[in-house]
This record gives structure tokens, sequence and C-alpha cells, in this order.
């Protein structure tokens, strides 16, 4: 055979084999079984020995080779007589000893040869087998504590029909754990009957019986010999284990009431603390500027923000600051030939300190401001664009952010002090609302937790109720301060002036309608507009109504117009992010804790 069609044949099964394994994975992962019911009996023999004749049924979706079934074995119990039997398939049994367990593998075939593995069928396997040493012989009672149902199941048990045949129901008393997953029993005849709901995979169900030893041999040869009596240690242990039951039932279920009664709390606070207090301003929008207070003081009780609160300046404000200082000629602009650094096309804008204004009149957080923009002074001109590149610099912008925080601190020292704060806004709900906020997420955390795993039917509630809980807590704390909080009868008049005067600048009809009558008043509006985040309508506003002589002769439209409050805005926003990101640490990881399991189960494979 030449070598190159050799290597043709080669490279062609050596493909063939990748797509069929390929294509097998694939197909491996696009199948899936259930168990919807499990039909068990238990014949108590004379001599000690149990036996076991159970029939799983299989729902199959997908090719399978087989299914398996775990039985674990302690202190001395034998399992013997095993035969496996199917219903709906060719079957092949293994034993495999897995030292404390056996495990029985059946092989499933659709075919009589046992060459291919079954594929999307209904199939009941069923195994009966002898197991000795399993009941108990005390010298009271003889006990058969049994799971119907093991941990180790890998998919959950949609029903169980069990049937317990005893020598004689007389004297019988029997426990079903957790009785939670009992859905009916009852004797007929000496055959105690079991139907069990669904069991999820990783519990178990188990039956547990105290039988009078005179209904066995009084030489149990395959039974557990123990010299002690047990019946009322069985039952004391069985008492105290539906207790805990009563109680963590009854306790889940006051704790899921108290949670859904405390997600009425934050309404409770809004209307104990919230509700804004009626006042006779009336009017529908402001004209003139409602107050002289300082932008930055605007900002702080009236600035825009979902979750702004009362009090705080943010960046608008600082904006608003420069902007007011441009208005009062403490800043100048100044155009220089594109040659210098600066911003612009045919002109570069910069910002200059006016050395004609006595600076010592300026309120502190206003010096904070003209001192920070001096320092990127060269030759007297500030360049906007060297701020742009500073602030970009992390050590630059940390140096701003303790500028800004003073810039904050200097508002809030001089005009919003606790006292003076109080007089405008109570912020009292608000606290309430936000301690609601953080212990309503602990409790219903810790509730979630205990409640996420626990299979007592109680703890559904309370799991729905945490989830509630947190929920209502969250939103809580993310609520803006004004909900919970409210305005004083001076705060609230206050606010509303302002709100409307923030209507008016940004409704051009009512502009057109009732214009400012000069500049000077458009440049206010500018500044105002500024620390209420509206600066942008109301410089086309002042495009539509002024001559543009006009717009010429004023600093503040040019530094807008040209560029420099964008500039400097995205300068500013980008100073804060830079000196606020970079921060942290690497975090490890945790593994998960894995413990042993014991108790029976099975699966397919």
């Amino acid at each position: 055979m030449p070598l190159d069609k050799k290597n043709f044949i080669i490279r062609t099964v050596l493909i063939s084999l990748i797509l069929i394994s390929f294509s097998g994975l694939a197909f491996a992962e696009d199948r899936s079984y259930s168990i919807p019911s499990l039909d068990m009996d238990l014949f108590l023999q004379n001599e000690g020995s149990i036996h076991v004749k159970e029939t799983i049924h299989y729902s199959f979706s997908g090719t399978y080779n087989g299914v398996y079934r775990d039985i674990p074995l302690k202190n001395g119990q034998i399992l013997q007589n095993l035969k496996v039997s199917t219903n709906g398939a060719y079957s092949s049994p293994e034993i495999i000893d897995q030292g404390t367990s056996k495990r029985i593998k059946i092989y499933l075939y659709s075919d009589a040869a046992k060459t291919t593995p079954i594929t999307s069928k209904d199939v009941d396997v069923t195994l009966e087998y002898d197991l000795s040493h399993v009941l108990r012989f005390y010298n009271d009672i003889v006990e058969l504590q049994y799971k119907l149902v093991g941990e180790n199941w890998d998919v959950d048990i949609g029903q169980l029909n069990a049937r317990i045949h005893a020598p004689s129901s007389d004297g019988v008393k029997y426990w079903l754990n957790p009785p939670y997953y009992a859905k009916n029993s009852s004797w007929q005849g000496n055959t105690l009957e079991v139907t069990s709901k669904t069991v999820p995979s990783g519990d178990y169900f188990e039956v547990r019986m105290a039988l009078p030893k005179g209904q066995f041999s009084s030489n149990p040869t395959n039974g557990t010999i123990l010299n002690q009596d047990a019946l009322n240690q069985i039952e004391q242990i069985q008492n105290n284990y539906q207790n805990q039951l009563n109680f963590k039932g009854t306790l889940y279920s006051i704790l899921a009431l108290l949670m859904l009664l405390g997600i009425f709390i934050p309404v409770i606070i809004y209307f104990r603390y919230g509700r804004e207090p009626k006042i006779d301003y009336q009017a529908e929008y402001e004209r003139d500027i409602p107050t002289d207070d300082p932008p930055a003081l605007v900002n702080a009780i009236c600035g825009p923000g979902f979750s702004k609160k009362i009090g705080e300046p943010d960046m608008d404000g600082f904006k608003a600051t420069i902007m007011d200082l441009i208005d009062r000629k403490y800043l100048l602009i100044e155009k220089e030939p594109s040659s210098q650094e600066g911003y612009g096309f045919d002109d570069s804008l910069f910002l200059k300190v006016n050395p004609g204004k006595d600076k010592s009149t300026l309120k502190g957080f206003e010096q904070d401001v003209l001192n920070f923009l001096e320092e990127f002074a060269d030759e007297g001109l500030i360049s906007l664009d060297q701020i742009s590149a500073d602030l970009s610099n992390r050590e630059t912008a940390k140096s701003f952010r303790e500028t800004y925080m003073d810039w904050r601190a200097g508002i809030k020292d001089e005009y919003l002090t606790d006292d003076q704060l109080g007089k405008i806004f109570n912020k009292k709900g608000d606290t309430y609302l936000k301690i609601f906020g953080i212990v309503g997420i602990v409790v219903a955390g810790i509730v979630f937790f205990f409640t996420i795993t626990d299979p007592l039917p109680a703890a559904s509630y309370a799991l729905v109720a945490s989830i509630v809980l947190g929920l209502v807590s969250i939103i809580s704390l993310l609520l803006p301060q004004k909900v919970g909080g409210q305005w004083t009868t001076y705060g609230e008049e206050y606010d509303a002036k302002w709100h409307n005067f923030k209507k008016y600048i940004q409704d051009f009809s009512l502009i057109k309608e009732y214009p400012p009558e000069s500049v000077a008043i458009w440049n206010k509006y500018l500044v105002y507009a500024t620390a209420l985040g509206a600066a942008e309508a109301v410089k086309k506003a002042m495009e539509l109504y002024l001559p543009s002589d006009q717009l010429e002769g004023s600093d503040i439209y040019l530094f807008h117009y040209y560029g420099g409050y964008a500039l400097l805005s995205s300068s500013l926003d980008t100073g804060i992010t830079t000196a606020t990101s970079g921060s942290g640490g690497d975090f490890g990881g945790v593994g998960d804790i894995g413990g042993g399991d014991i108790g029976g189960g099975g699966g397919a494979f």
C-alpha cells in the first residue's frame, strides 16, 4: 500500500474515532431517568432473618447500560440468596463486594442476545434476598429498624409502597421516620402497609417496630441478641424526636408569621415619619431664583438622583461652584492660540484666576475650589486638558478626592450642621428604615440558611417568608432618604420652590412665554441649573432666545459652548473614579466540607 494512501486511511480512522467520541459524549449527556415508585415487601422470619423483595420502577430517557443497587451491611449482617429479575429489558446481574456494602450491578439490554443497551424504556427491576442479623432481640422486645429508602439514591424516589409482614400485629408498636414523608400507614391483617410521599435524593425514610418476643423463636439463630431492655428507651427516643420536630415546626411557623408581619414595618415607618407636612405653597413653577443660597447648598438639599441624601453635596454641586466663580468673575475665561495646550479647535480655552478680586471674601469651600484649580496653573493659565491628563494619574486623583471631601465638609460645617439640617429635614424615619433593612437581611439570611435544606414542611413557610423579608429589607436599604425621612414645613416649601424652578428652566414653552430679563439672569440660571442637574436645558434655551452678541458676552455660556464644562465635568468624574478604583486584593477559595453517608441507594450507568 502506498505511504500516502496509508496515511490517509489512518487520518480518516482517527478523525472518525474523535467524531464518534464527541458524539458519544453529547449523546451521553442528553439522557435522564427517574424512579416513579419503589415496591417493597419485608417478611420477618421466625429465626430472626428477613426476606426482602423490592421492585424498582425505572423510567429511562436516552440510552443506559444498566443500574446498580447498593446495600450497606454492618454489625455482622449477611446478604444471601440473591435473585434478580427484570420486566421490560433483558438483564445480566453482577455482585461486587465493597467491604461494608454489596453493590448489585445489573446490565440491561434491549435484545435477547444482550448486545444492545436499552434506550428510552420503562423497566422494572426486582431483587429478592435474605438478610440475617437485622432484627435485634432484646430482653423485652424484638426491634426492626430498617431504612426503606436510604440516603444514597441518585434520584428522588417518587413513591414508596412498602409492606412489612410480621408474625402478628398484636402488641406491635411502630414509627415512621421522618413522619412527614409518610403518606398512609395501616394494618391489613398481620401486614403493615406504608405509602410514602416523594423521598428526595439524599434523605431517608425508615420504619421502626417494637414486636413482642413471643412472636419469634426462643433461639433466633439469625438475629442479633442484646442483653438489655429497650422498649422504654426506644419510646423515649421517638418521643424526643417527635417533640423536636414539633418544636421546629412551631418555631418555623412563628418565624414565618413574624417575618411576614415584619414586612409591614417600613409602611408603619413611612406613615409615622415619612409623610410630608402640608404647606400653603401652591405655585406651579418658579420664574425667579427662589433663594440666594450658594448653588452648592441648593445642590446638597435639592440635587437630583434617586438615592440622593438630603444635606449631602455631590459632584454637580462642585461643578456649580466653579460655574458660580466664573459668573462672579473670580475665574476668567481666556482664549489662546491652539499651539498652546488647551481645549478647542481654532482657539483653546483656559481658566484664569482674576487677580483683581479679593479671595478673602469667599467662603471656605469656595476657596478650596479656587485653590484646587490654581494647582494646575501654568504662567497664570489653567489648562483644562492638563487637568484632564493629571486627574488620570492615581496620586493626583487622590489629592483631588481629598480636596473634594474637604469641599463637602466645608459646606456641611457652614450650612448643614445637624441642628441646621434638622430645620430642613428629619432623618429619623430613614434611619429606622435602614436599621430595619440591616436587621431584616441578617434575620432573613439566618432563617434562609437553616431552612433551605430542612425537609420539615413548616420549614418551607419560613423559607418563603425569609425570601420575602430579605427582598423587602434590601428595598428598604435602597429607598431614597426622602421616603423614610420627612421634610419640615420650611424644608418642604424650600424643596418645592426649587423643584418648580427646575421645572421652569426645563420647559422651553414657559421660558418663551416668561423669558429672563437679562443675560445676567440667564447666567444665574445656568449656575443653579448645574447644581440641579439641568445645565444642558438652560444652555439650549439660551441659544434659542438670546441674540449671538449677548451670548458672546457671557463667559459662563462660552465655557459651555467651547466644551469647557464638558471637559471639566469628565475630568472631575475621572478623578473620583481613579481615586477610588484599584483597591482590593485576591481571595482564596474555600472548599466544601464533605462527609461519609450511610444507608442504601442506587443509580444508573
